[in-house]
């Protein structure tokens, strides 16, 4: 992997989800797990790691992780891979059939502009198991023979399942705006929670901003809050000074849990028009809330928001109008919003809870492990996906290659 890392992205978290359903897998089959994390050091070990099994960090250093992995192969063991990258070391004896192995896929750079040795490891992984059915449908599309199994991801273990909506914080929440000033926040704030980085700019920070100051006509009170760390604050503070809306746009930057947790309480909205999430663990964390939230169609938010029941689903995120018509119905009737996010709580609850997913992808890798050449369901183990809806591939099925025998563990698991 990577790393596990409570302040790494969404990836981190997935890997922090899947350590114990991978423990528990383990001892009930009296298996070894050996984790090599990539980033991590030594001093990185997993919480979630019980002392029996092995691990060991990298600290970057990707030619010793590479090295690790080939002797790893020895034992013949399944590697698990968090991102396909990570696989590459083990390319040569993925073509001679003398490692098998299994990406957990995430998102776009599994299906658009992938590297020659990549699509090689894709095509050649034993089973390819994703975050999302949208995940699953674009690789499906890119690699039609794919031996795929798509199991959507649950809440992180950094905000425990709410047994009940969350009311409102009581101590008011003050921010310094982009025109650097303090302010309260109120009653309208339309939240998105991510990295602030050149490289995440298709989430929707700035199609939110160009359209403020259309929104401030009608609600003058509403403030955007783009909560999260990372490079681009200062293009956020230019993008919101050029739109004159300064005084309405909040980049606090990294925030730890608990303030976090307030802000999600403290929202009105969930607004993420992304173009570019393979699932987008943030509106889970909204939904646990009760926060209605807003997404893309073409995105991993179908897997999430139930459009017009939890939220909105926008077509095209580049279209303000359609943009701004979404936000004005929310934020028109609070009424609605408000059973709009307690649908979102329900739908959490029922399908996206950190221990479903768990089982989901215990069911997925033990029917894999005991299973040689058998088929999978595309979801939560059989023809409908985690939505309870029919998904346009669920009704597939996916080959899984011959497990081997003897299974080492997930040395190199790069989950």
């Amino acid at each position: 992997m990577t790393t596990s890392s409570e302040e790494a992205g969404g990836i981190a978290a997935v890997n922090r989800m899947l350590i114990p359903a991978l423990v528990e897998l383990a001892d009930e089959r009296d298996l070894r797990i050996a984790i090599l994390s990539m980033q991590g050091t030594d001093v990185d070990r997993p919480k979630e790691l019980p002392a029996r099994h092995f691990y060991r960090g990298f600290g970057s250093r990707r030619s010793l992780f590479a090295l690790e992995l080939l002797r790893w192969s020895k034992v013949r063991p399944i590697f698990l891979f968090e991102r396909v990258g990570l696989a590459r070391a083990l390319l040569p004896l993925a073509v001679a059939r003398l490692a098998r192995t299994v990406i957990f896929a995430h998102g776009s750079e599994n299906w658009q502009s992938v590297r020659w040795m990549d699509s090689w490891s894709i095509r050649l992984s034993d089973l390819i198991v994703t975050n999302s059915h949208f995940t699953l449908r674009k690789m499906r599309q890119r690699f039609p023979r794919l031996r795929g199994a798509a199991c959507p991801l649950g809440l992180s273990t950094s905000f425990p399942l709410r047994a009940e909506p969350a009311a409102l914080p009581s101590i008011p929440l003050v921010y310094e705006a982009c025109d650097r000033r303090a302010h309260e926040l109120g009653g309208r704030v339309l939240l998105l929670t991510g990295r602030l980085h050149p490289s995440e700019r298709k989430k929707g920070h700035d199609l939110l901003i160009s359209v403020l100051p259309r929104v401030l006509v009608r609600h003058p009170n509403v403030q955007l809050v783009f909560a999260g760390p990372g490079s681009d604050r200062s293009h956020i503070g230019r993008l919101a000074y050029e739109a004159r809306v300064a005084s309405s746009v909040f980049a606090p930057g990294f925030l730890e849990t608990p303030a976090l947790e307030r802000l999600y309480e403290q929202c009105y909205a969930f607004v993420m028009p992304s173009r570019q999430e393979g699932f987008g663990l943030v509106y889970l964390e909204a939904m646990n809330c009760a926060k209605a939230c807003v997404g893309c169609f073409g995105d991993g938010a179908e897997d999430v928001i139930v459009d017009g029941k939890t939220g909105y689903l926008l077509r095209d995120p580049k279209d303000l109008d359609e943009l701004l018509t979404v936000l004005l119905k929310l934020l028109d009737d609070a009424e609605h919003t408000k059973s709009l996010g307690r649908n979102g709580f329900d739908r959490l609850n029922t399908h996206f809870t950190l221990d479903q997913f768990r089982n989901r992808f215990k069911r997925i890798l033990a029917r894999a492990l005991e299973n040689p050449r058998m088929t999978l369901a595309a979801a939560d183990g059989e023809s409908a996906d985690a939505a309870g809806r029919t998904s346009p591939r669920s009704t597939e099925t996916q080959e899984v290659g011959e497990p081997h025998s003897e299974v080492g563990g997930r040395a190199g698991s790069d989950r």
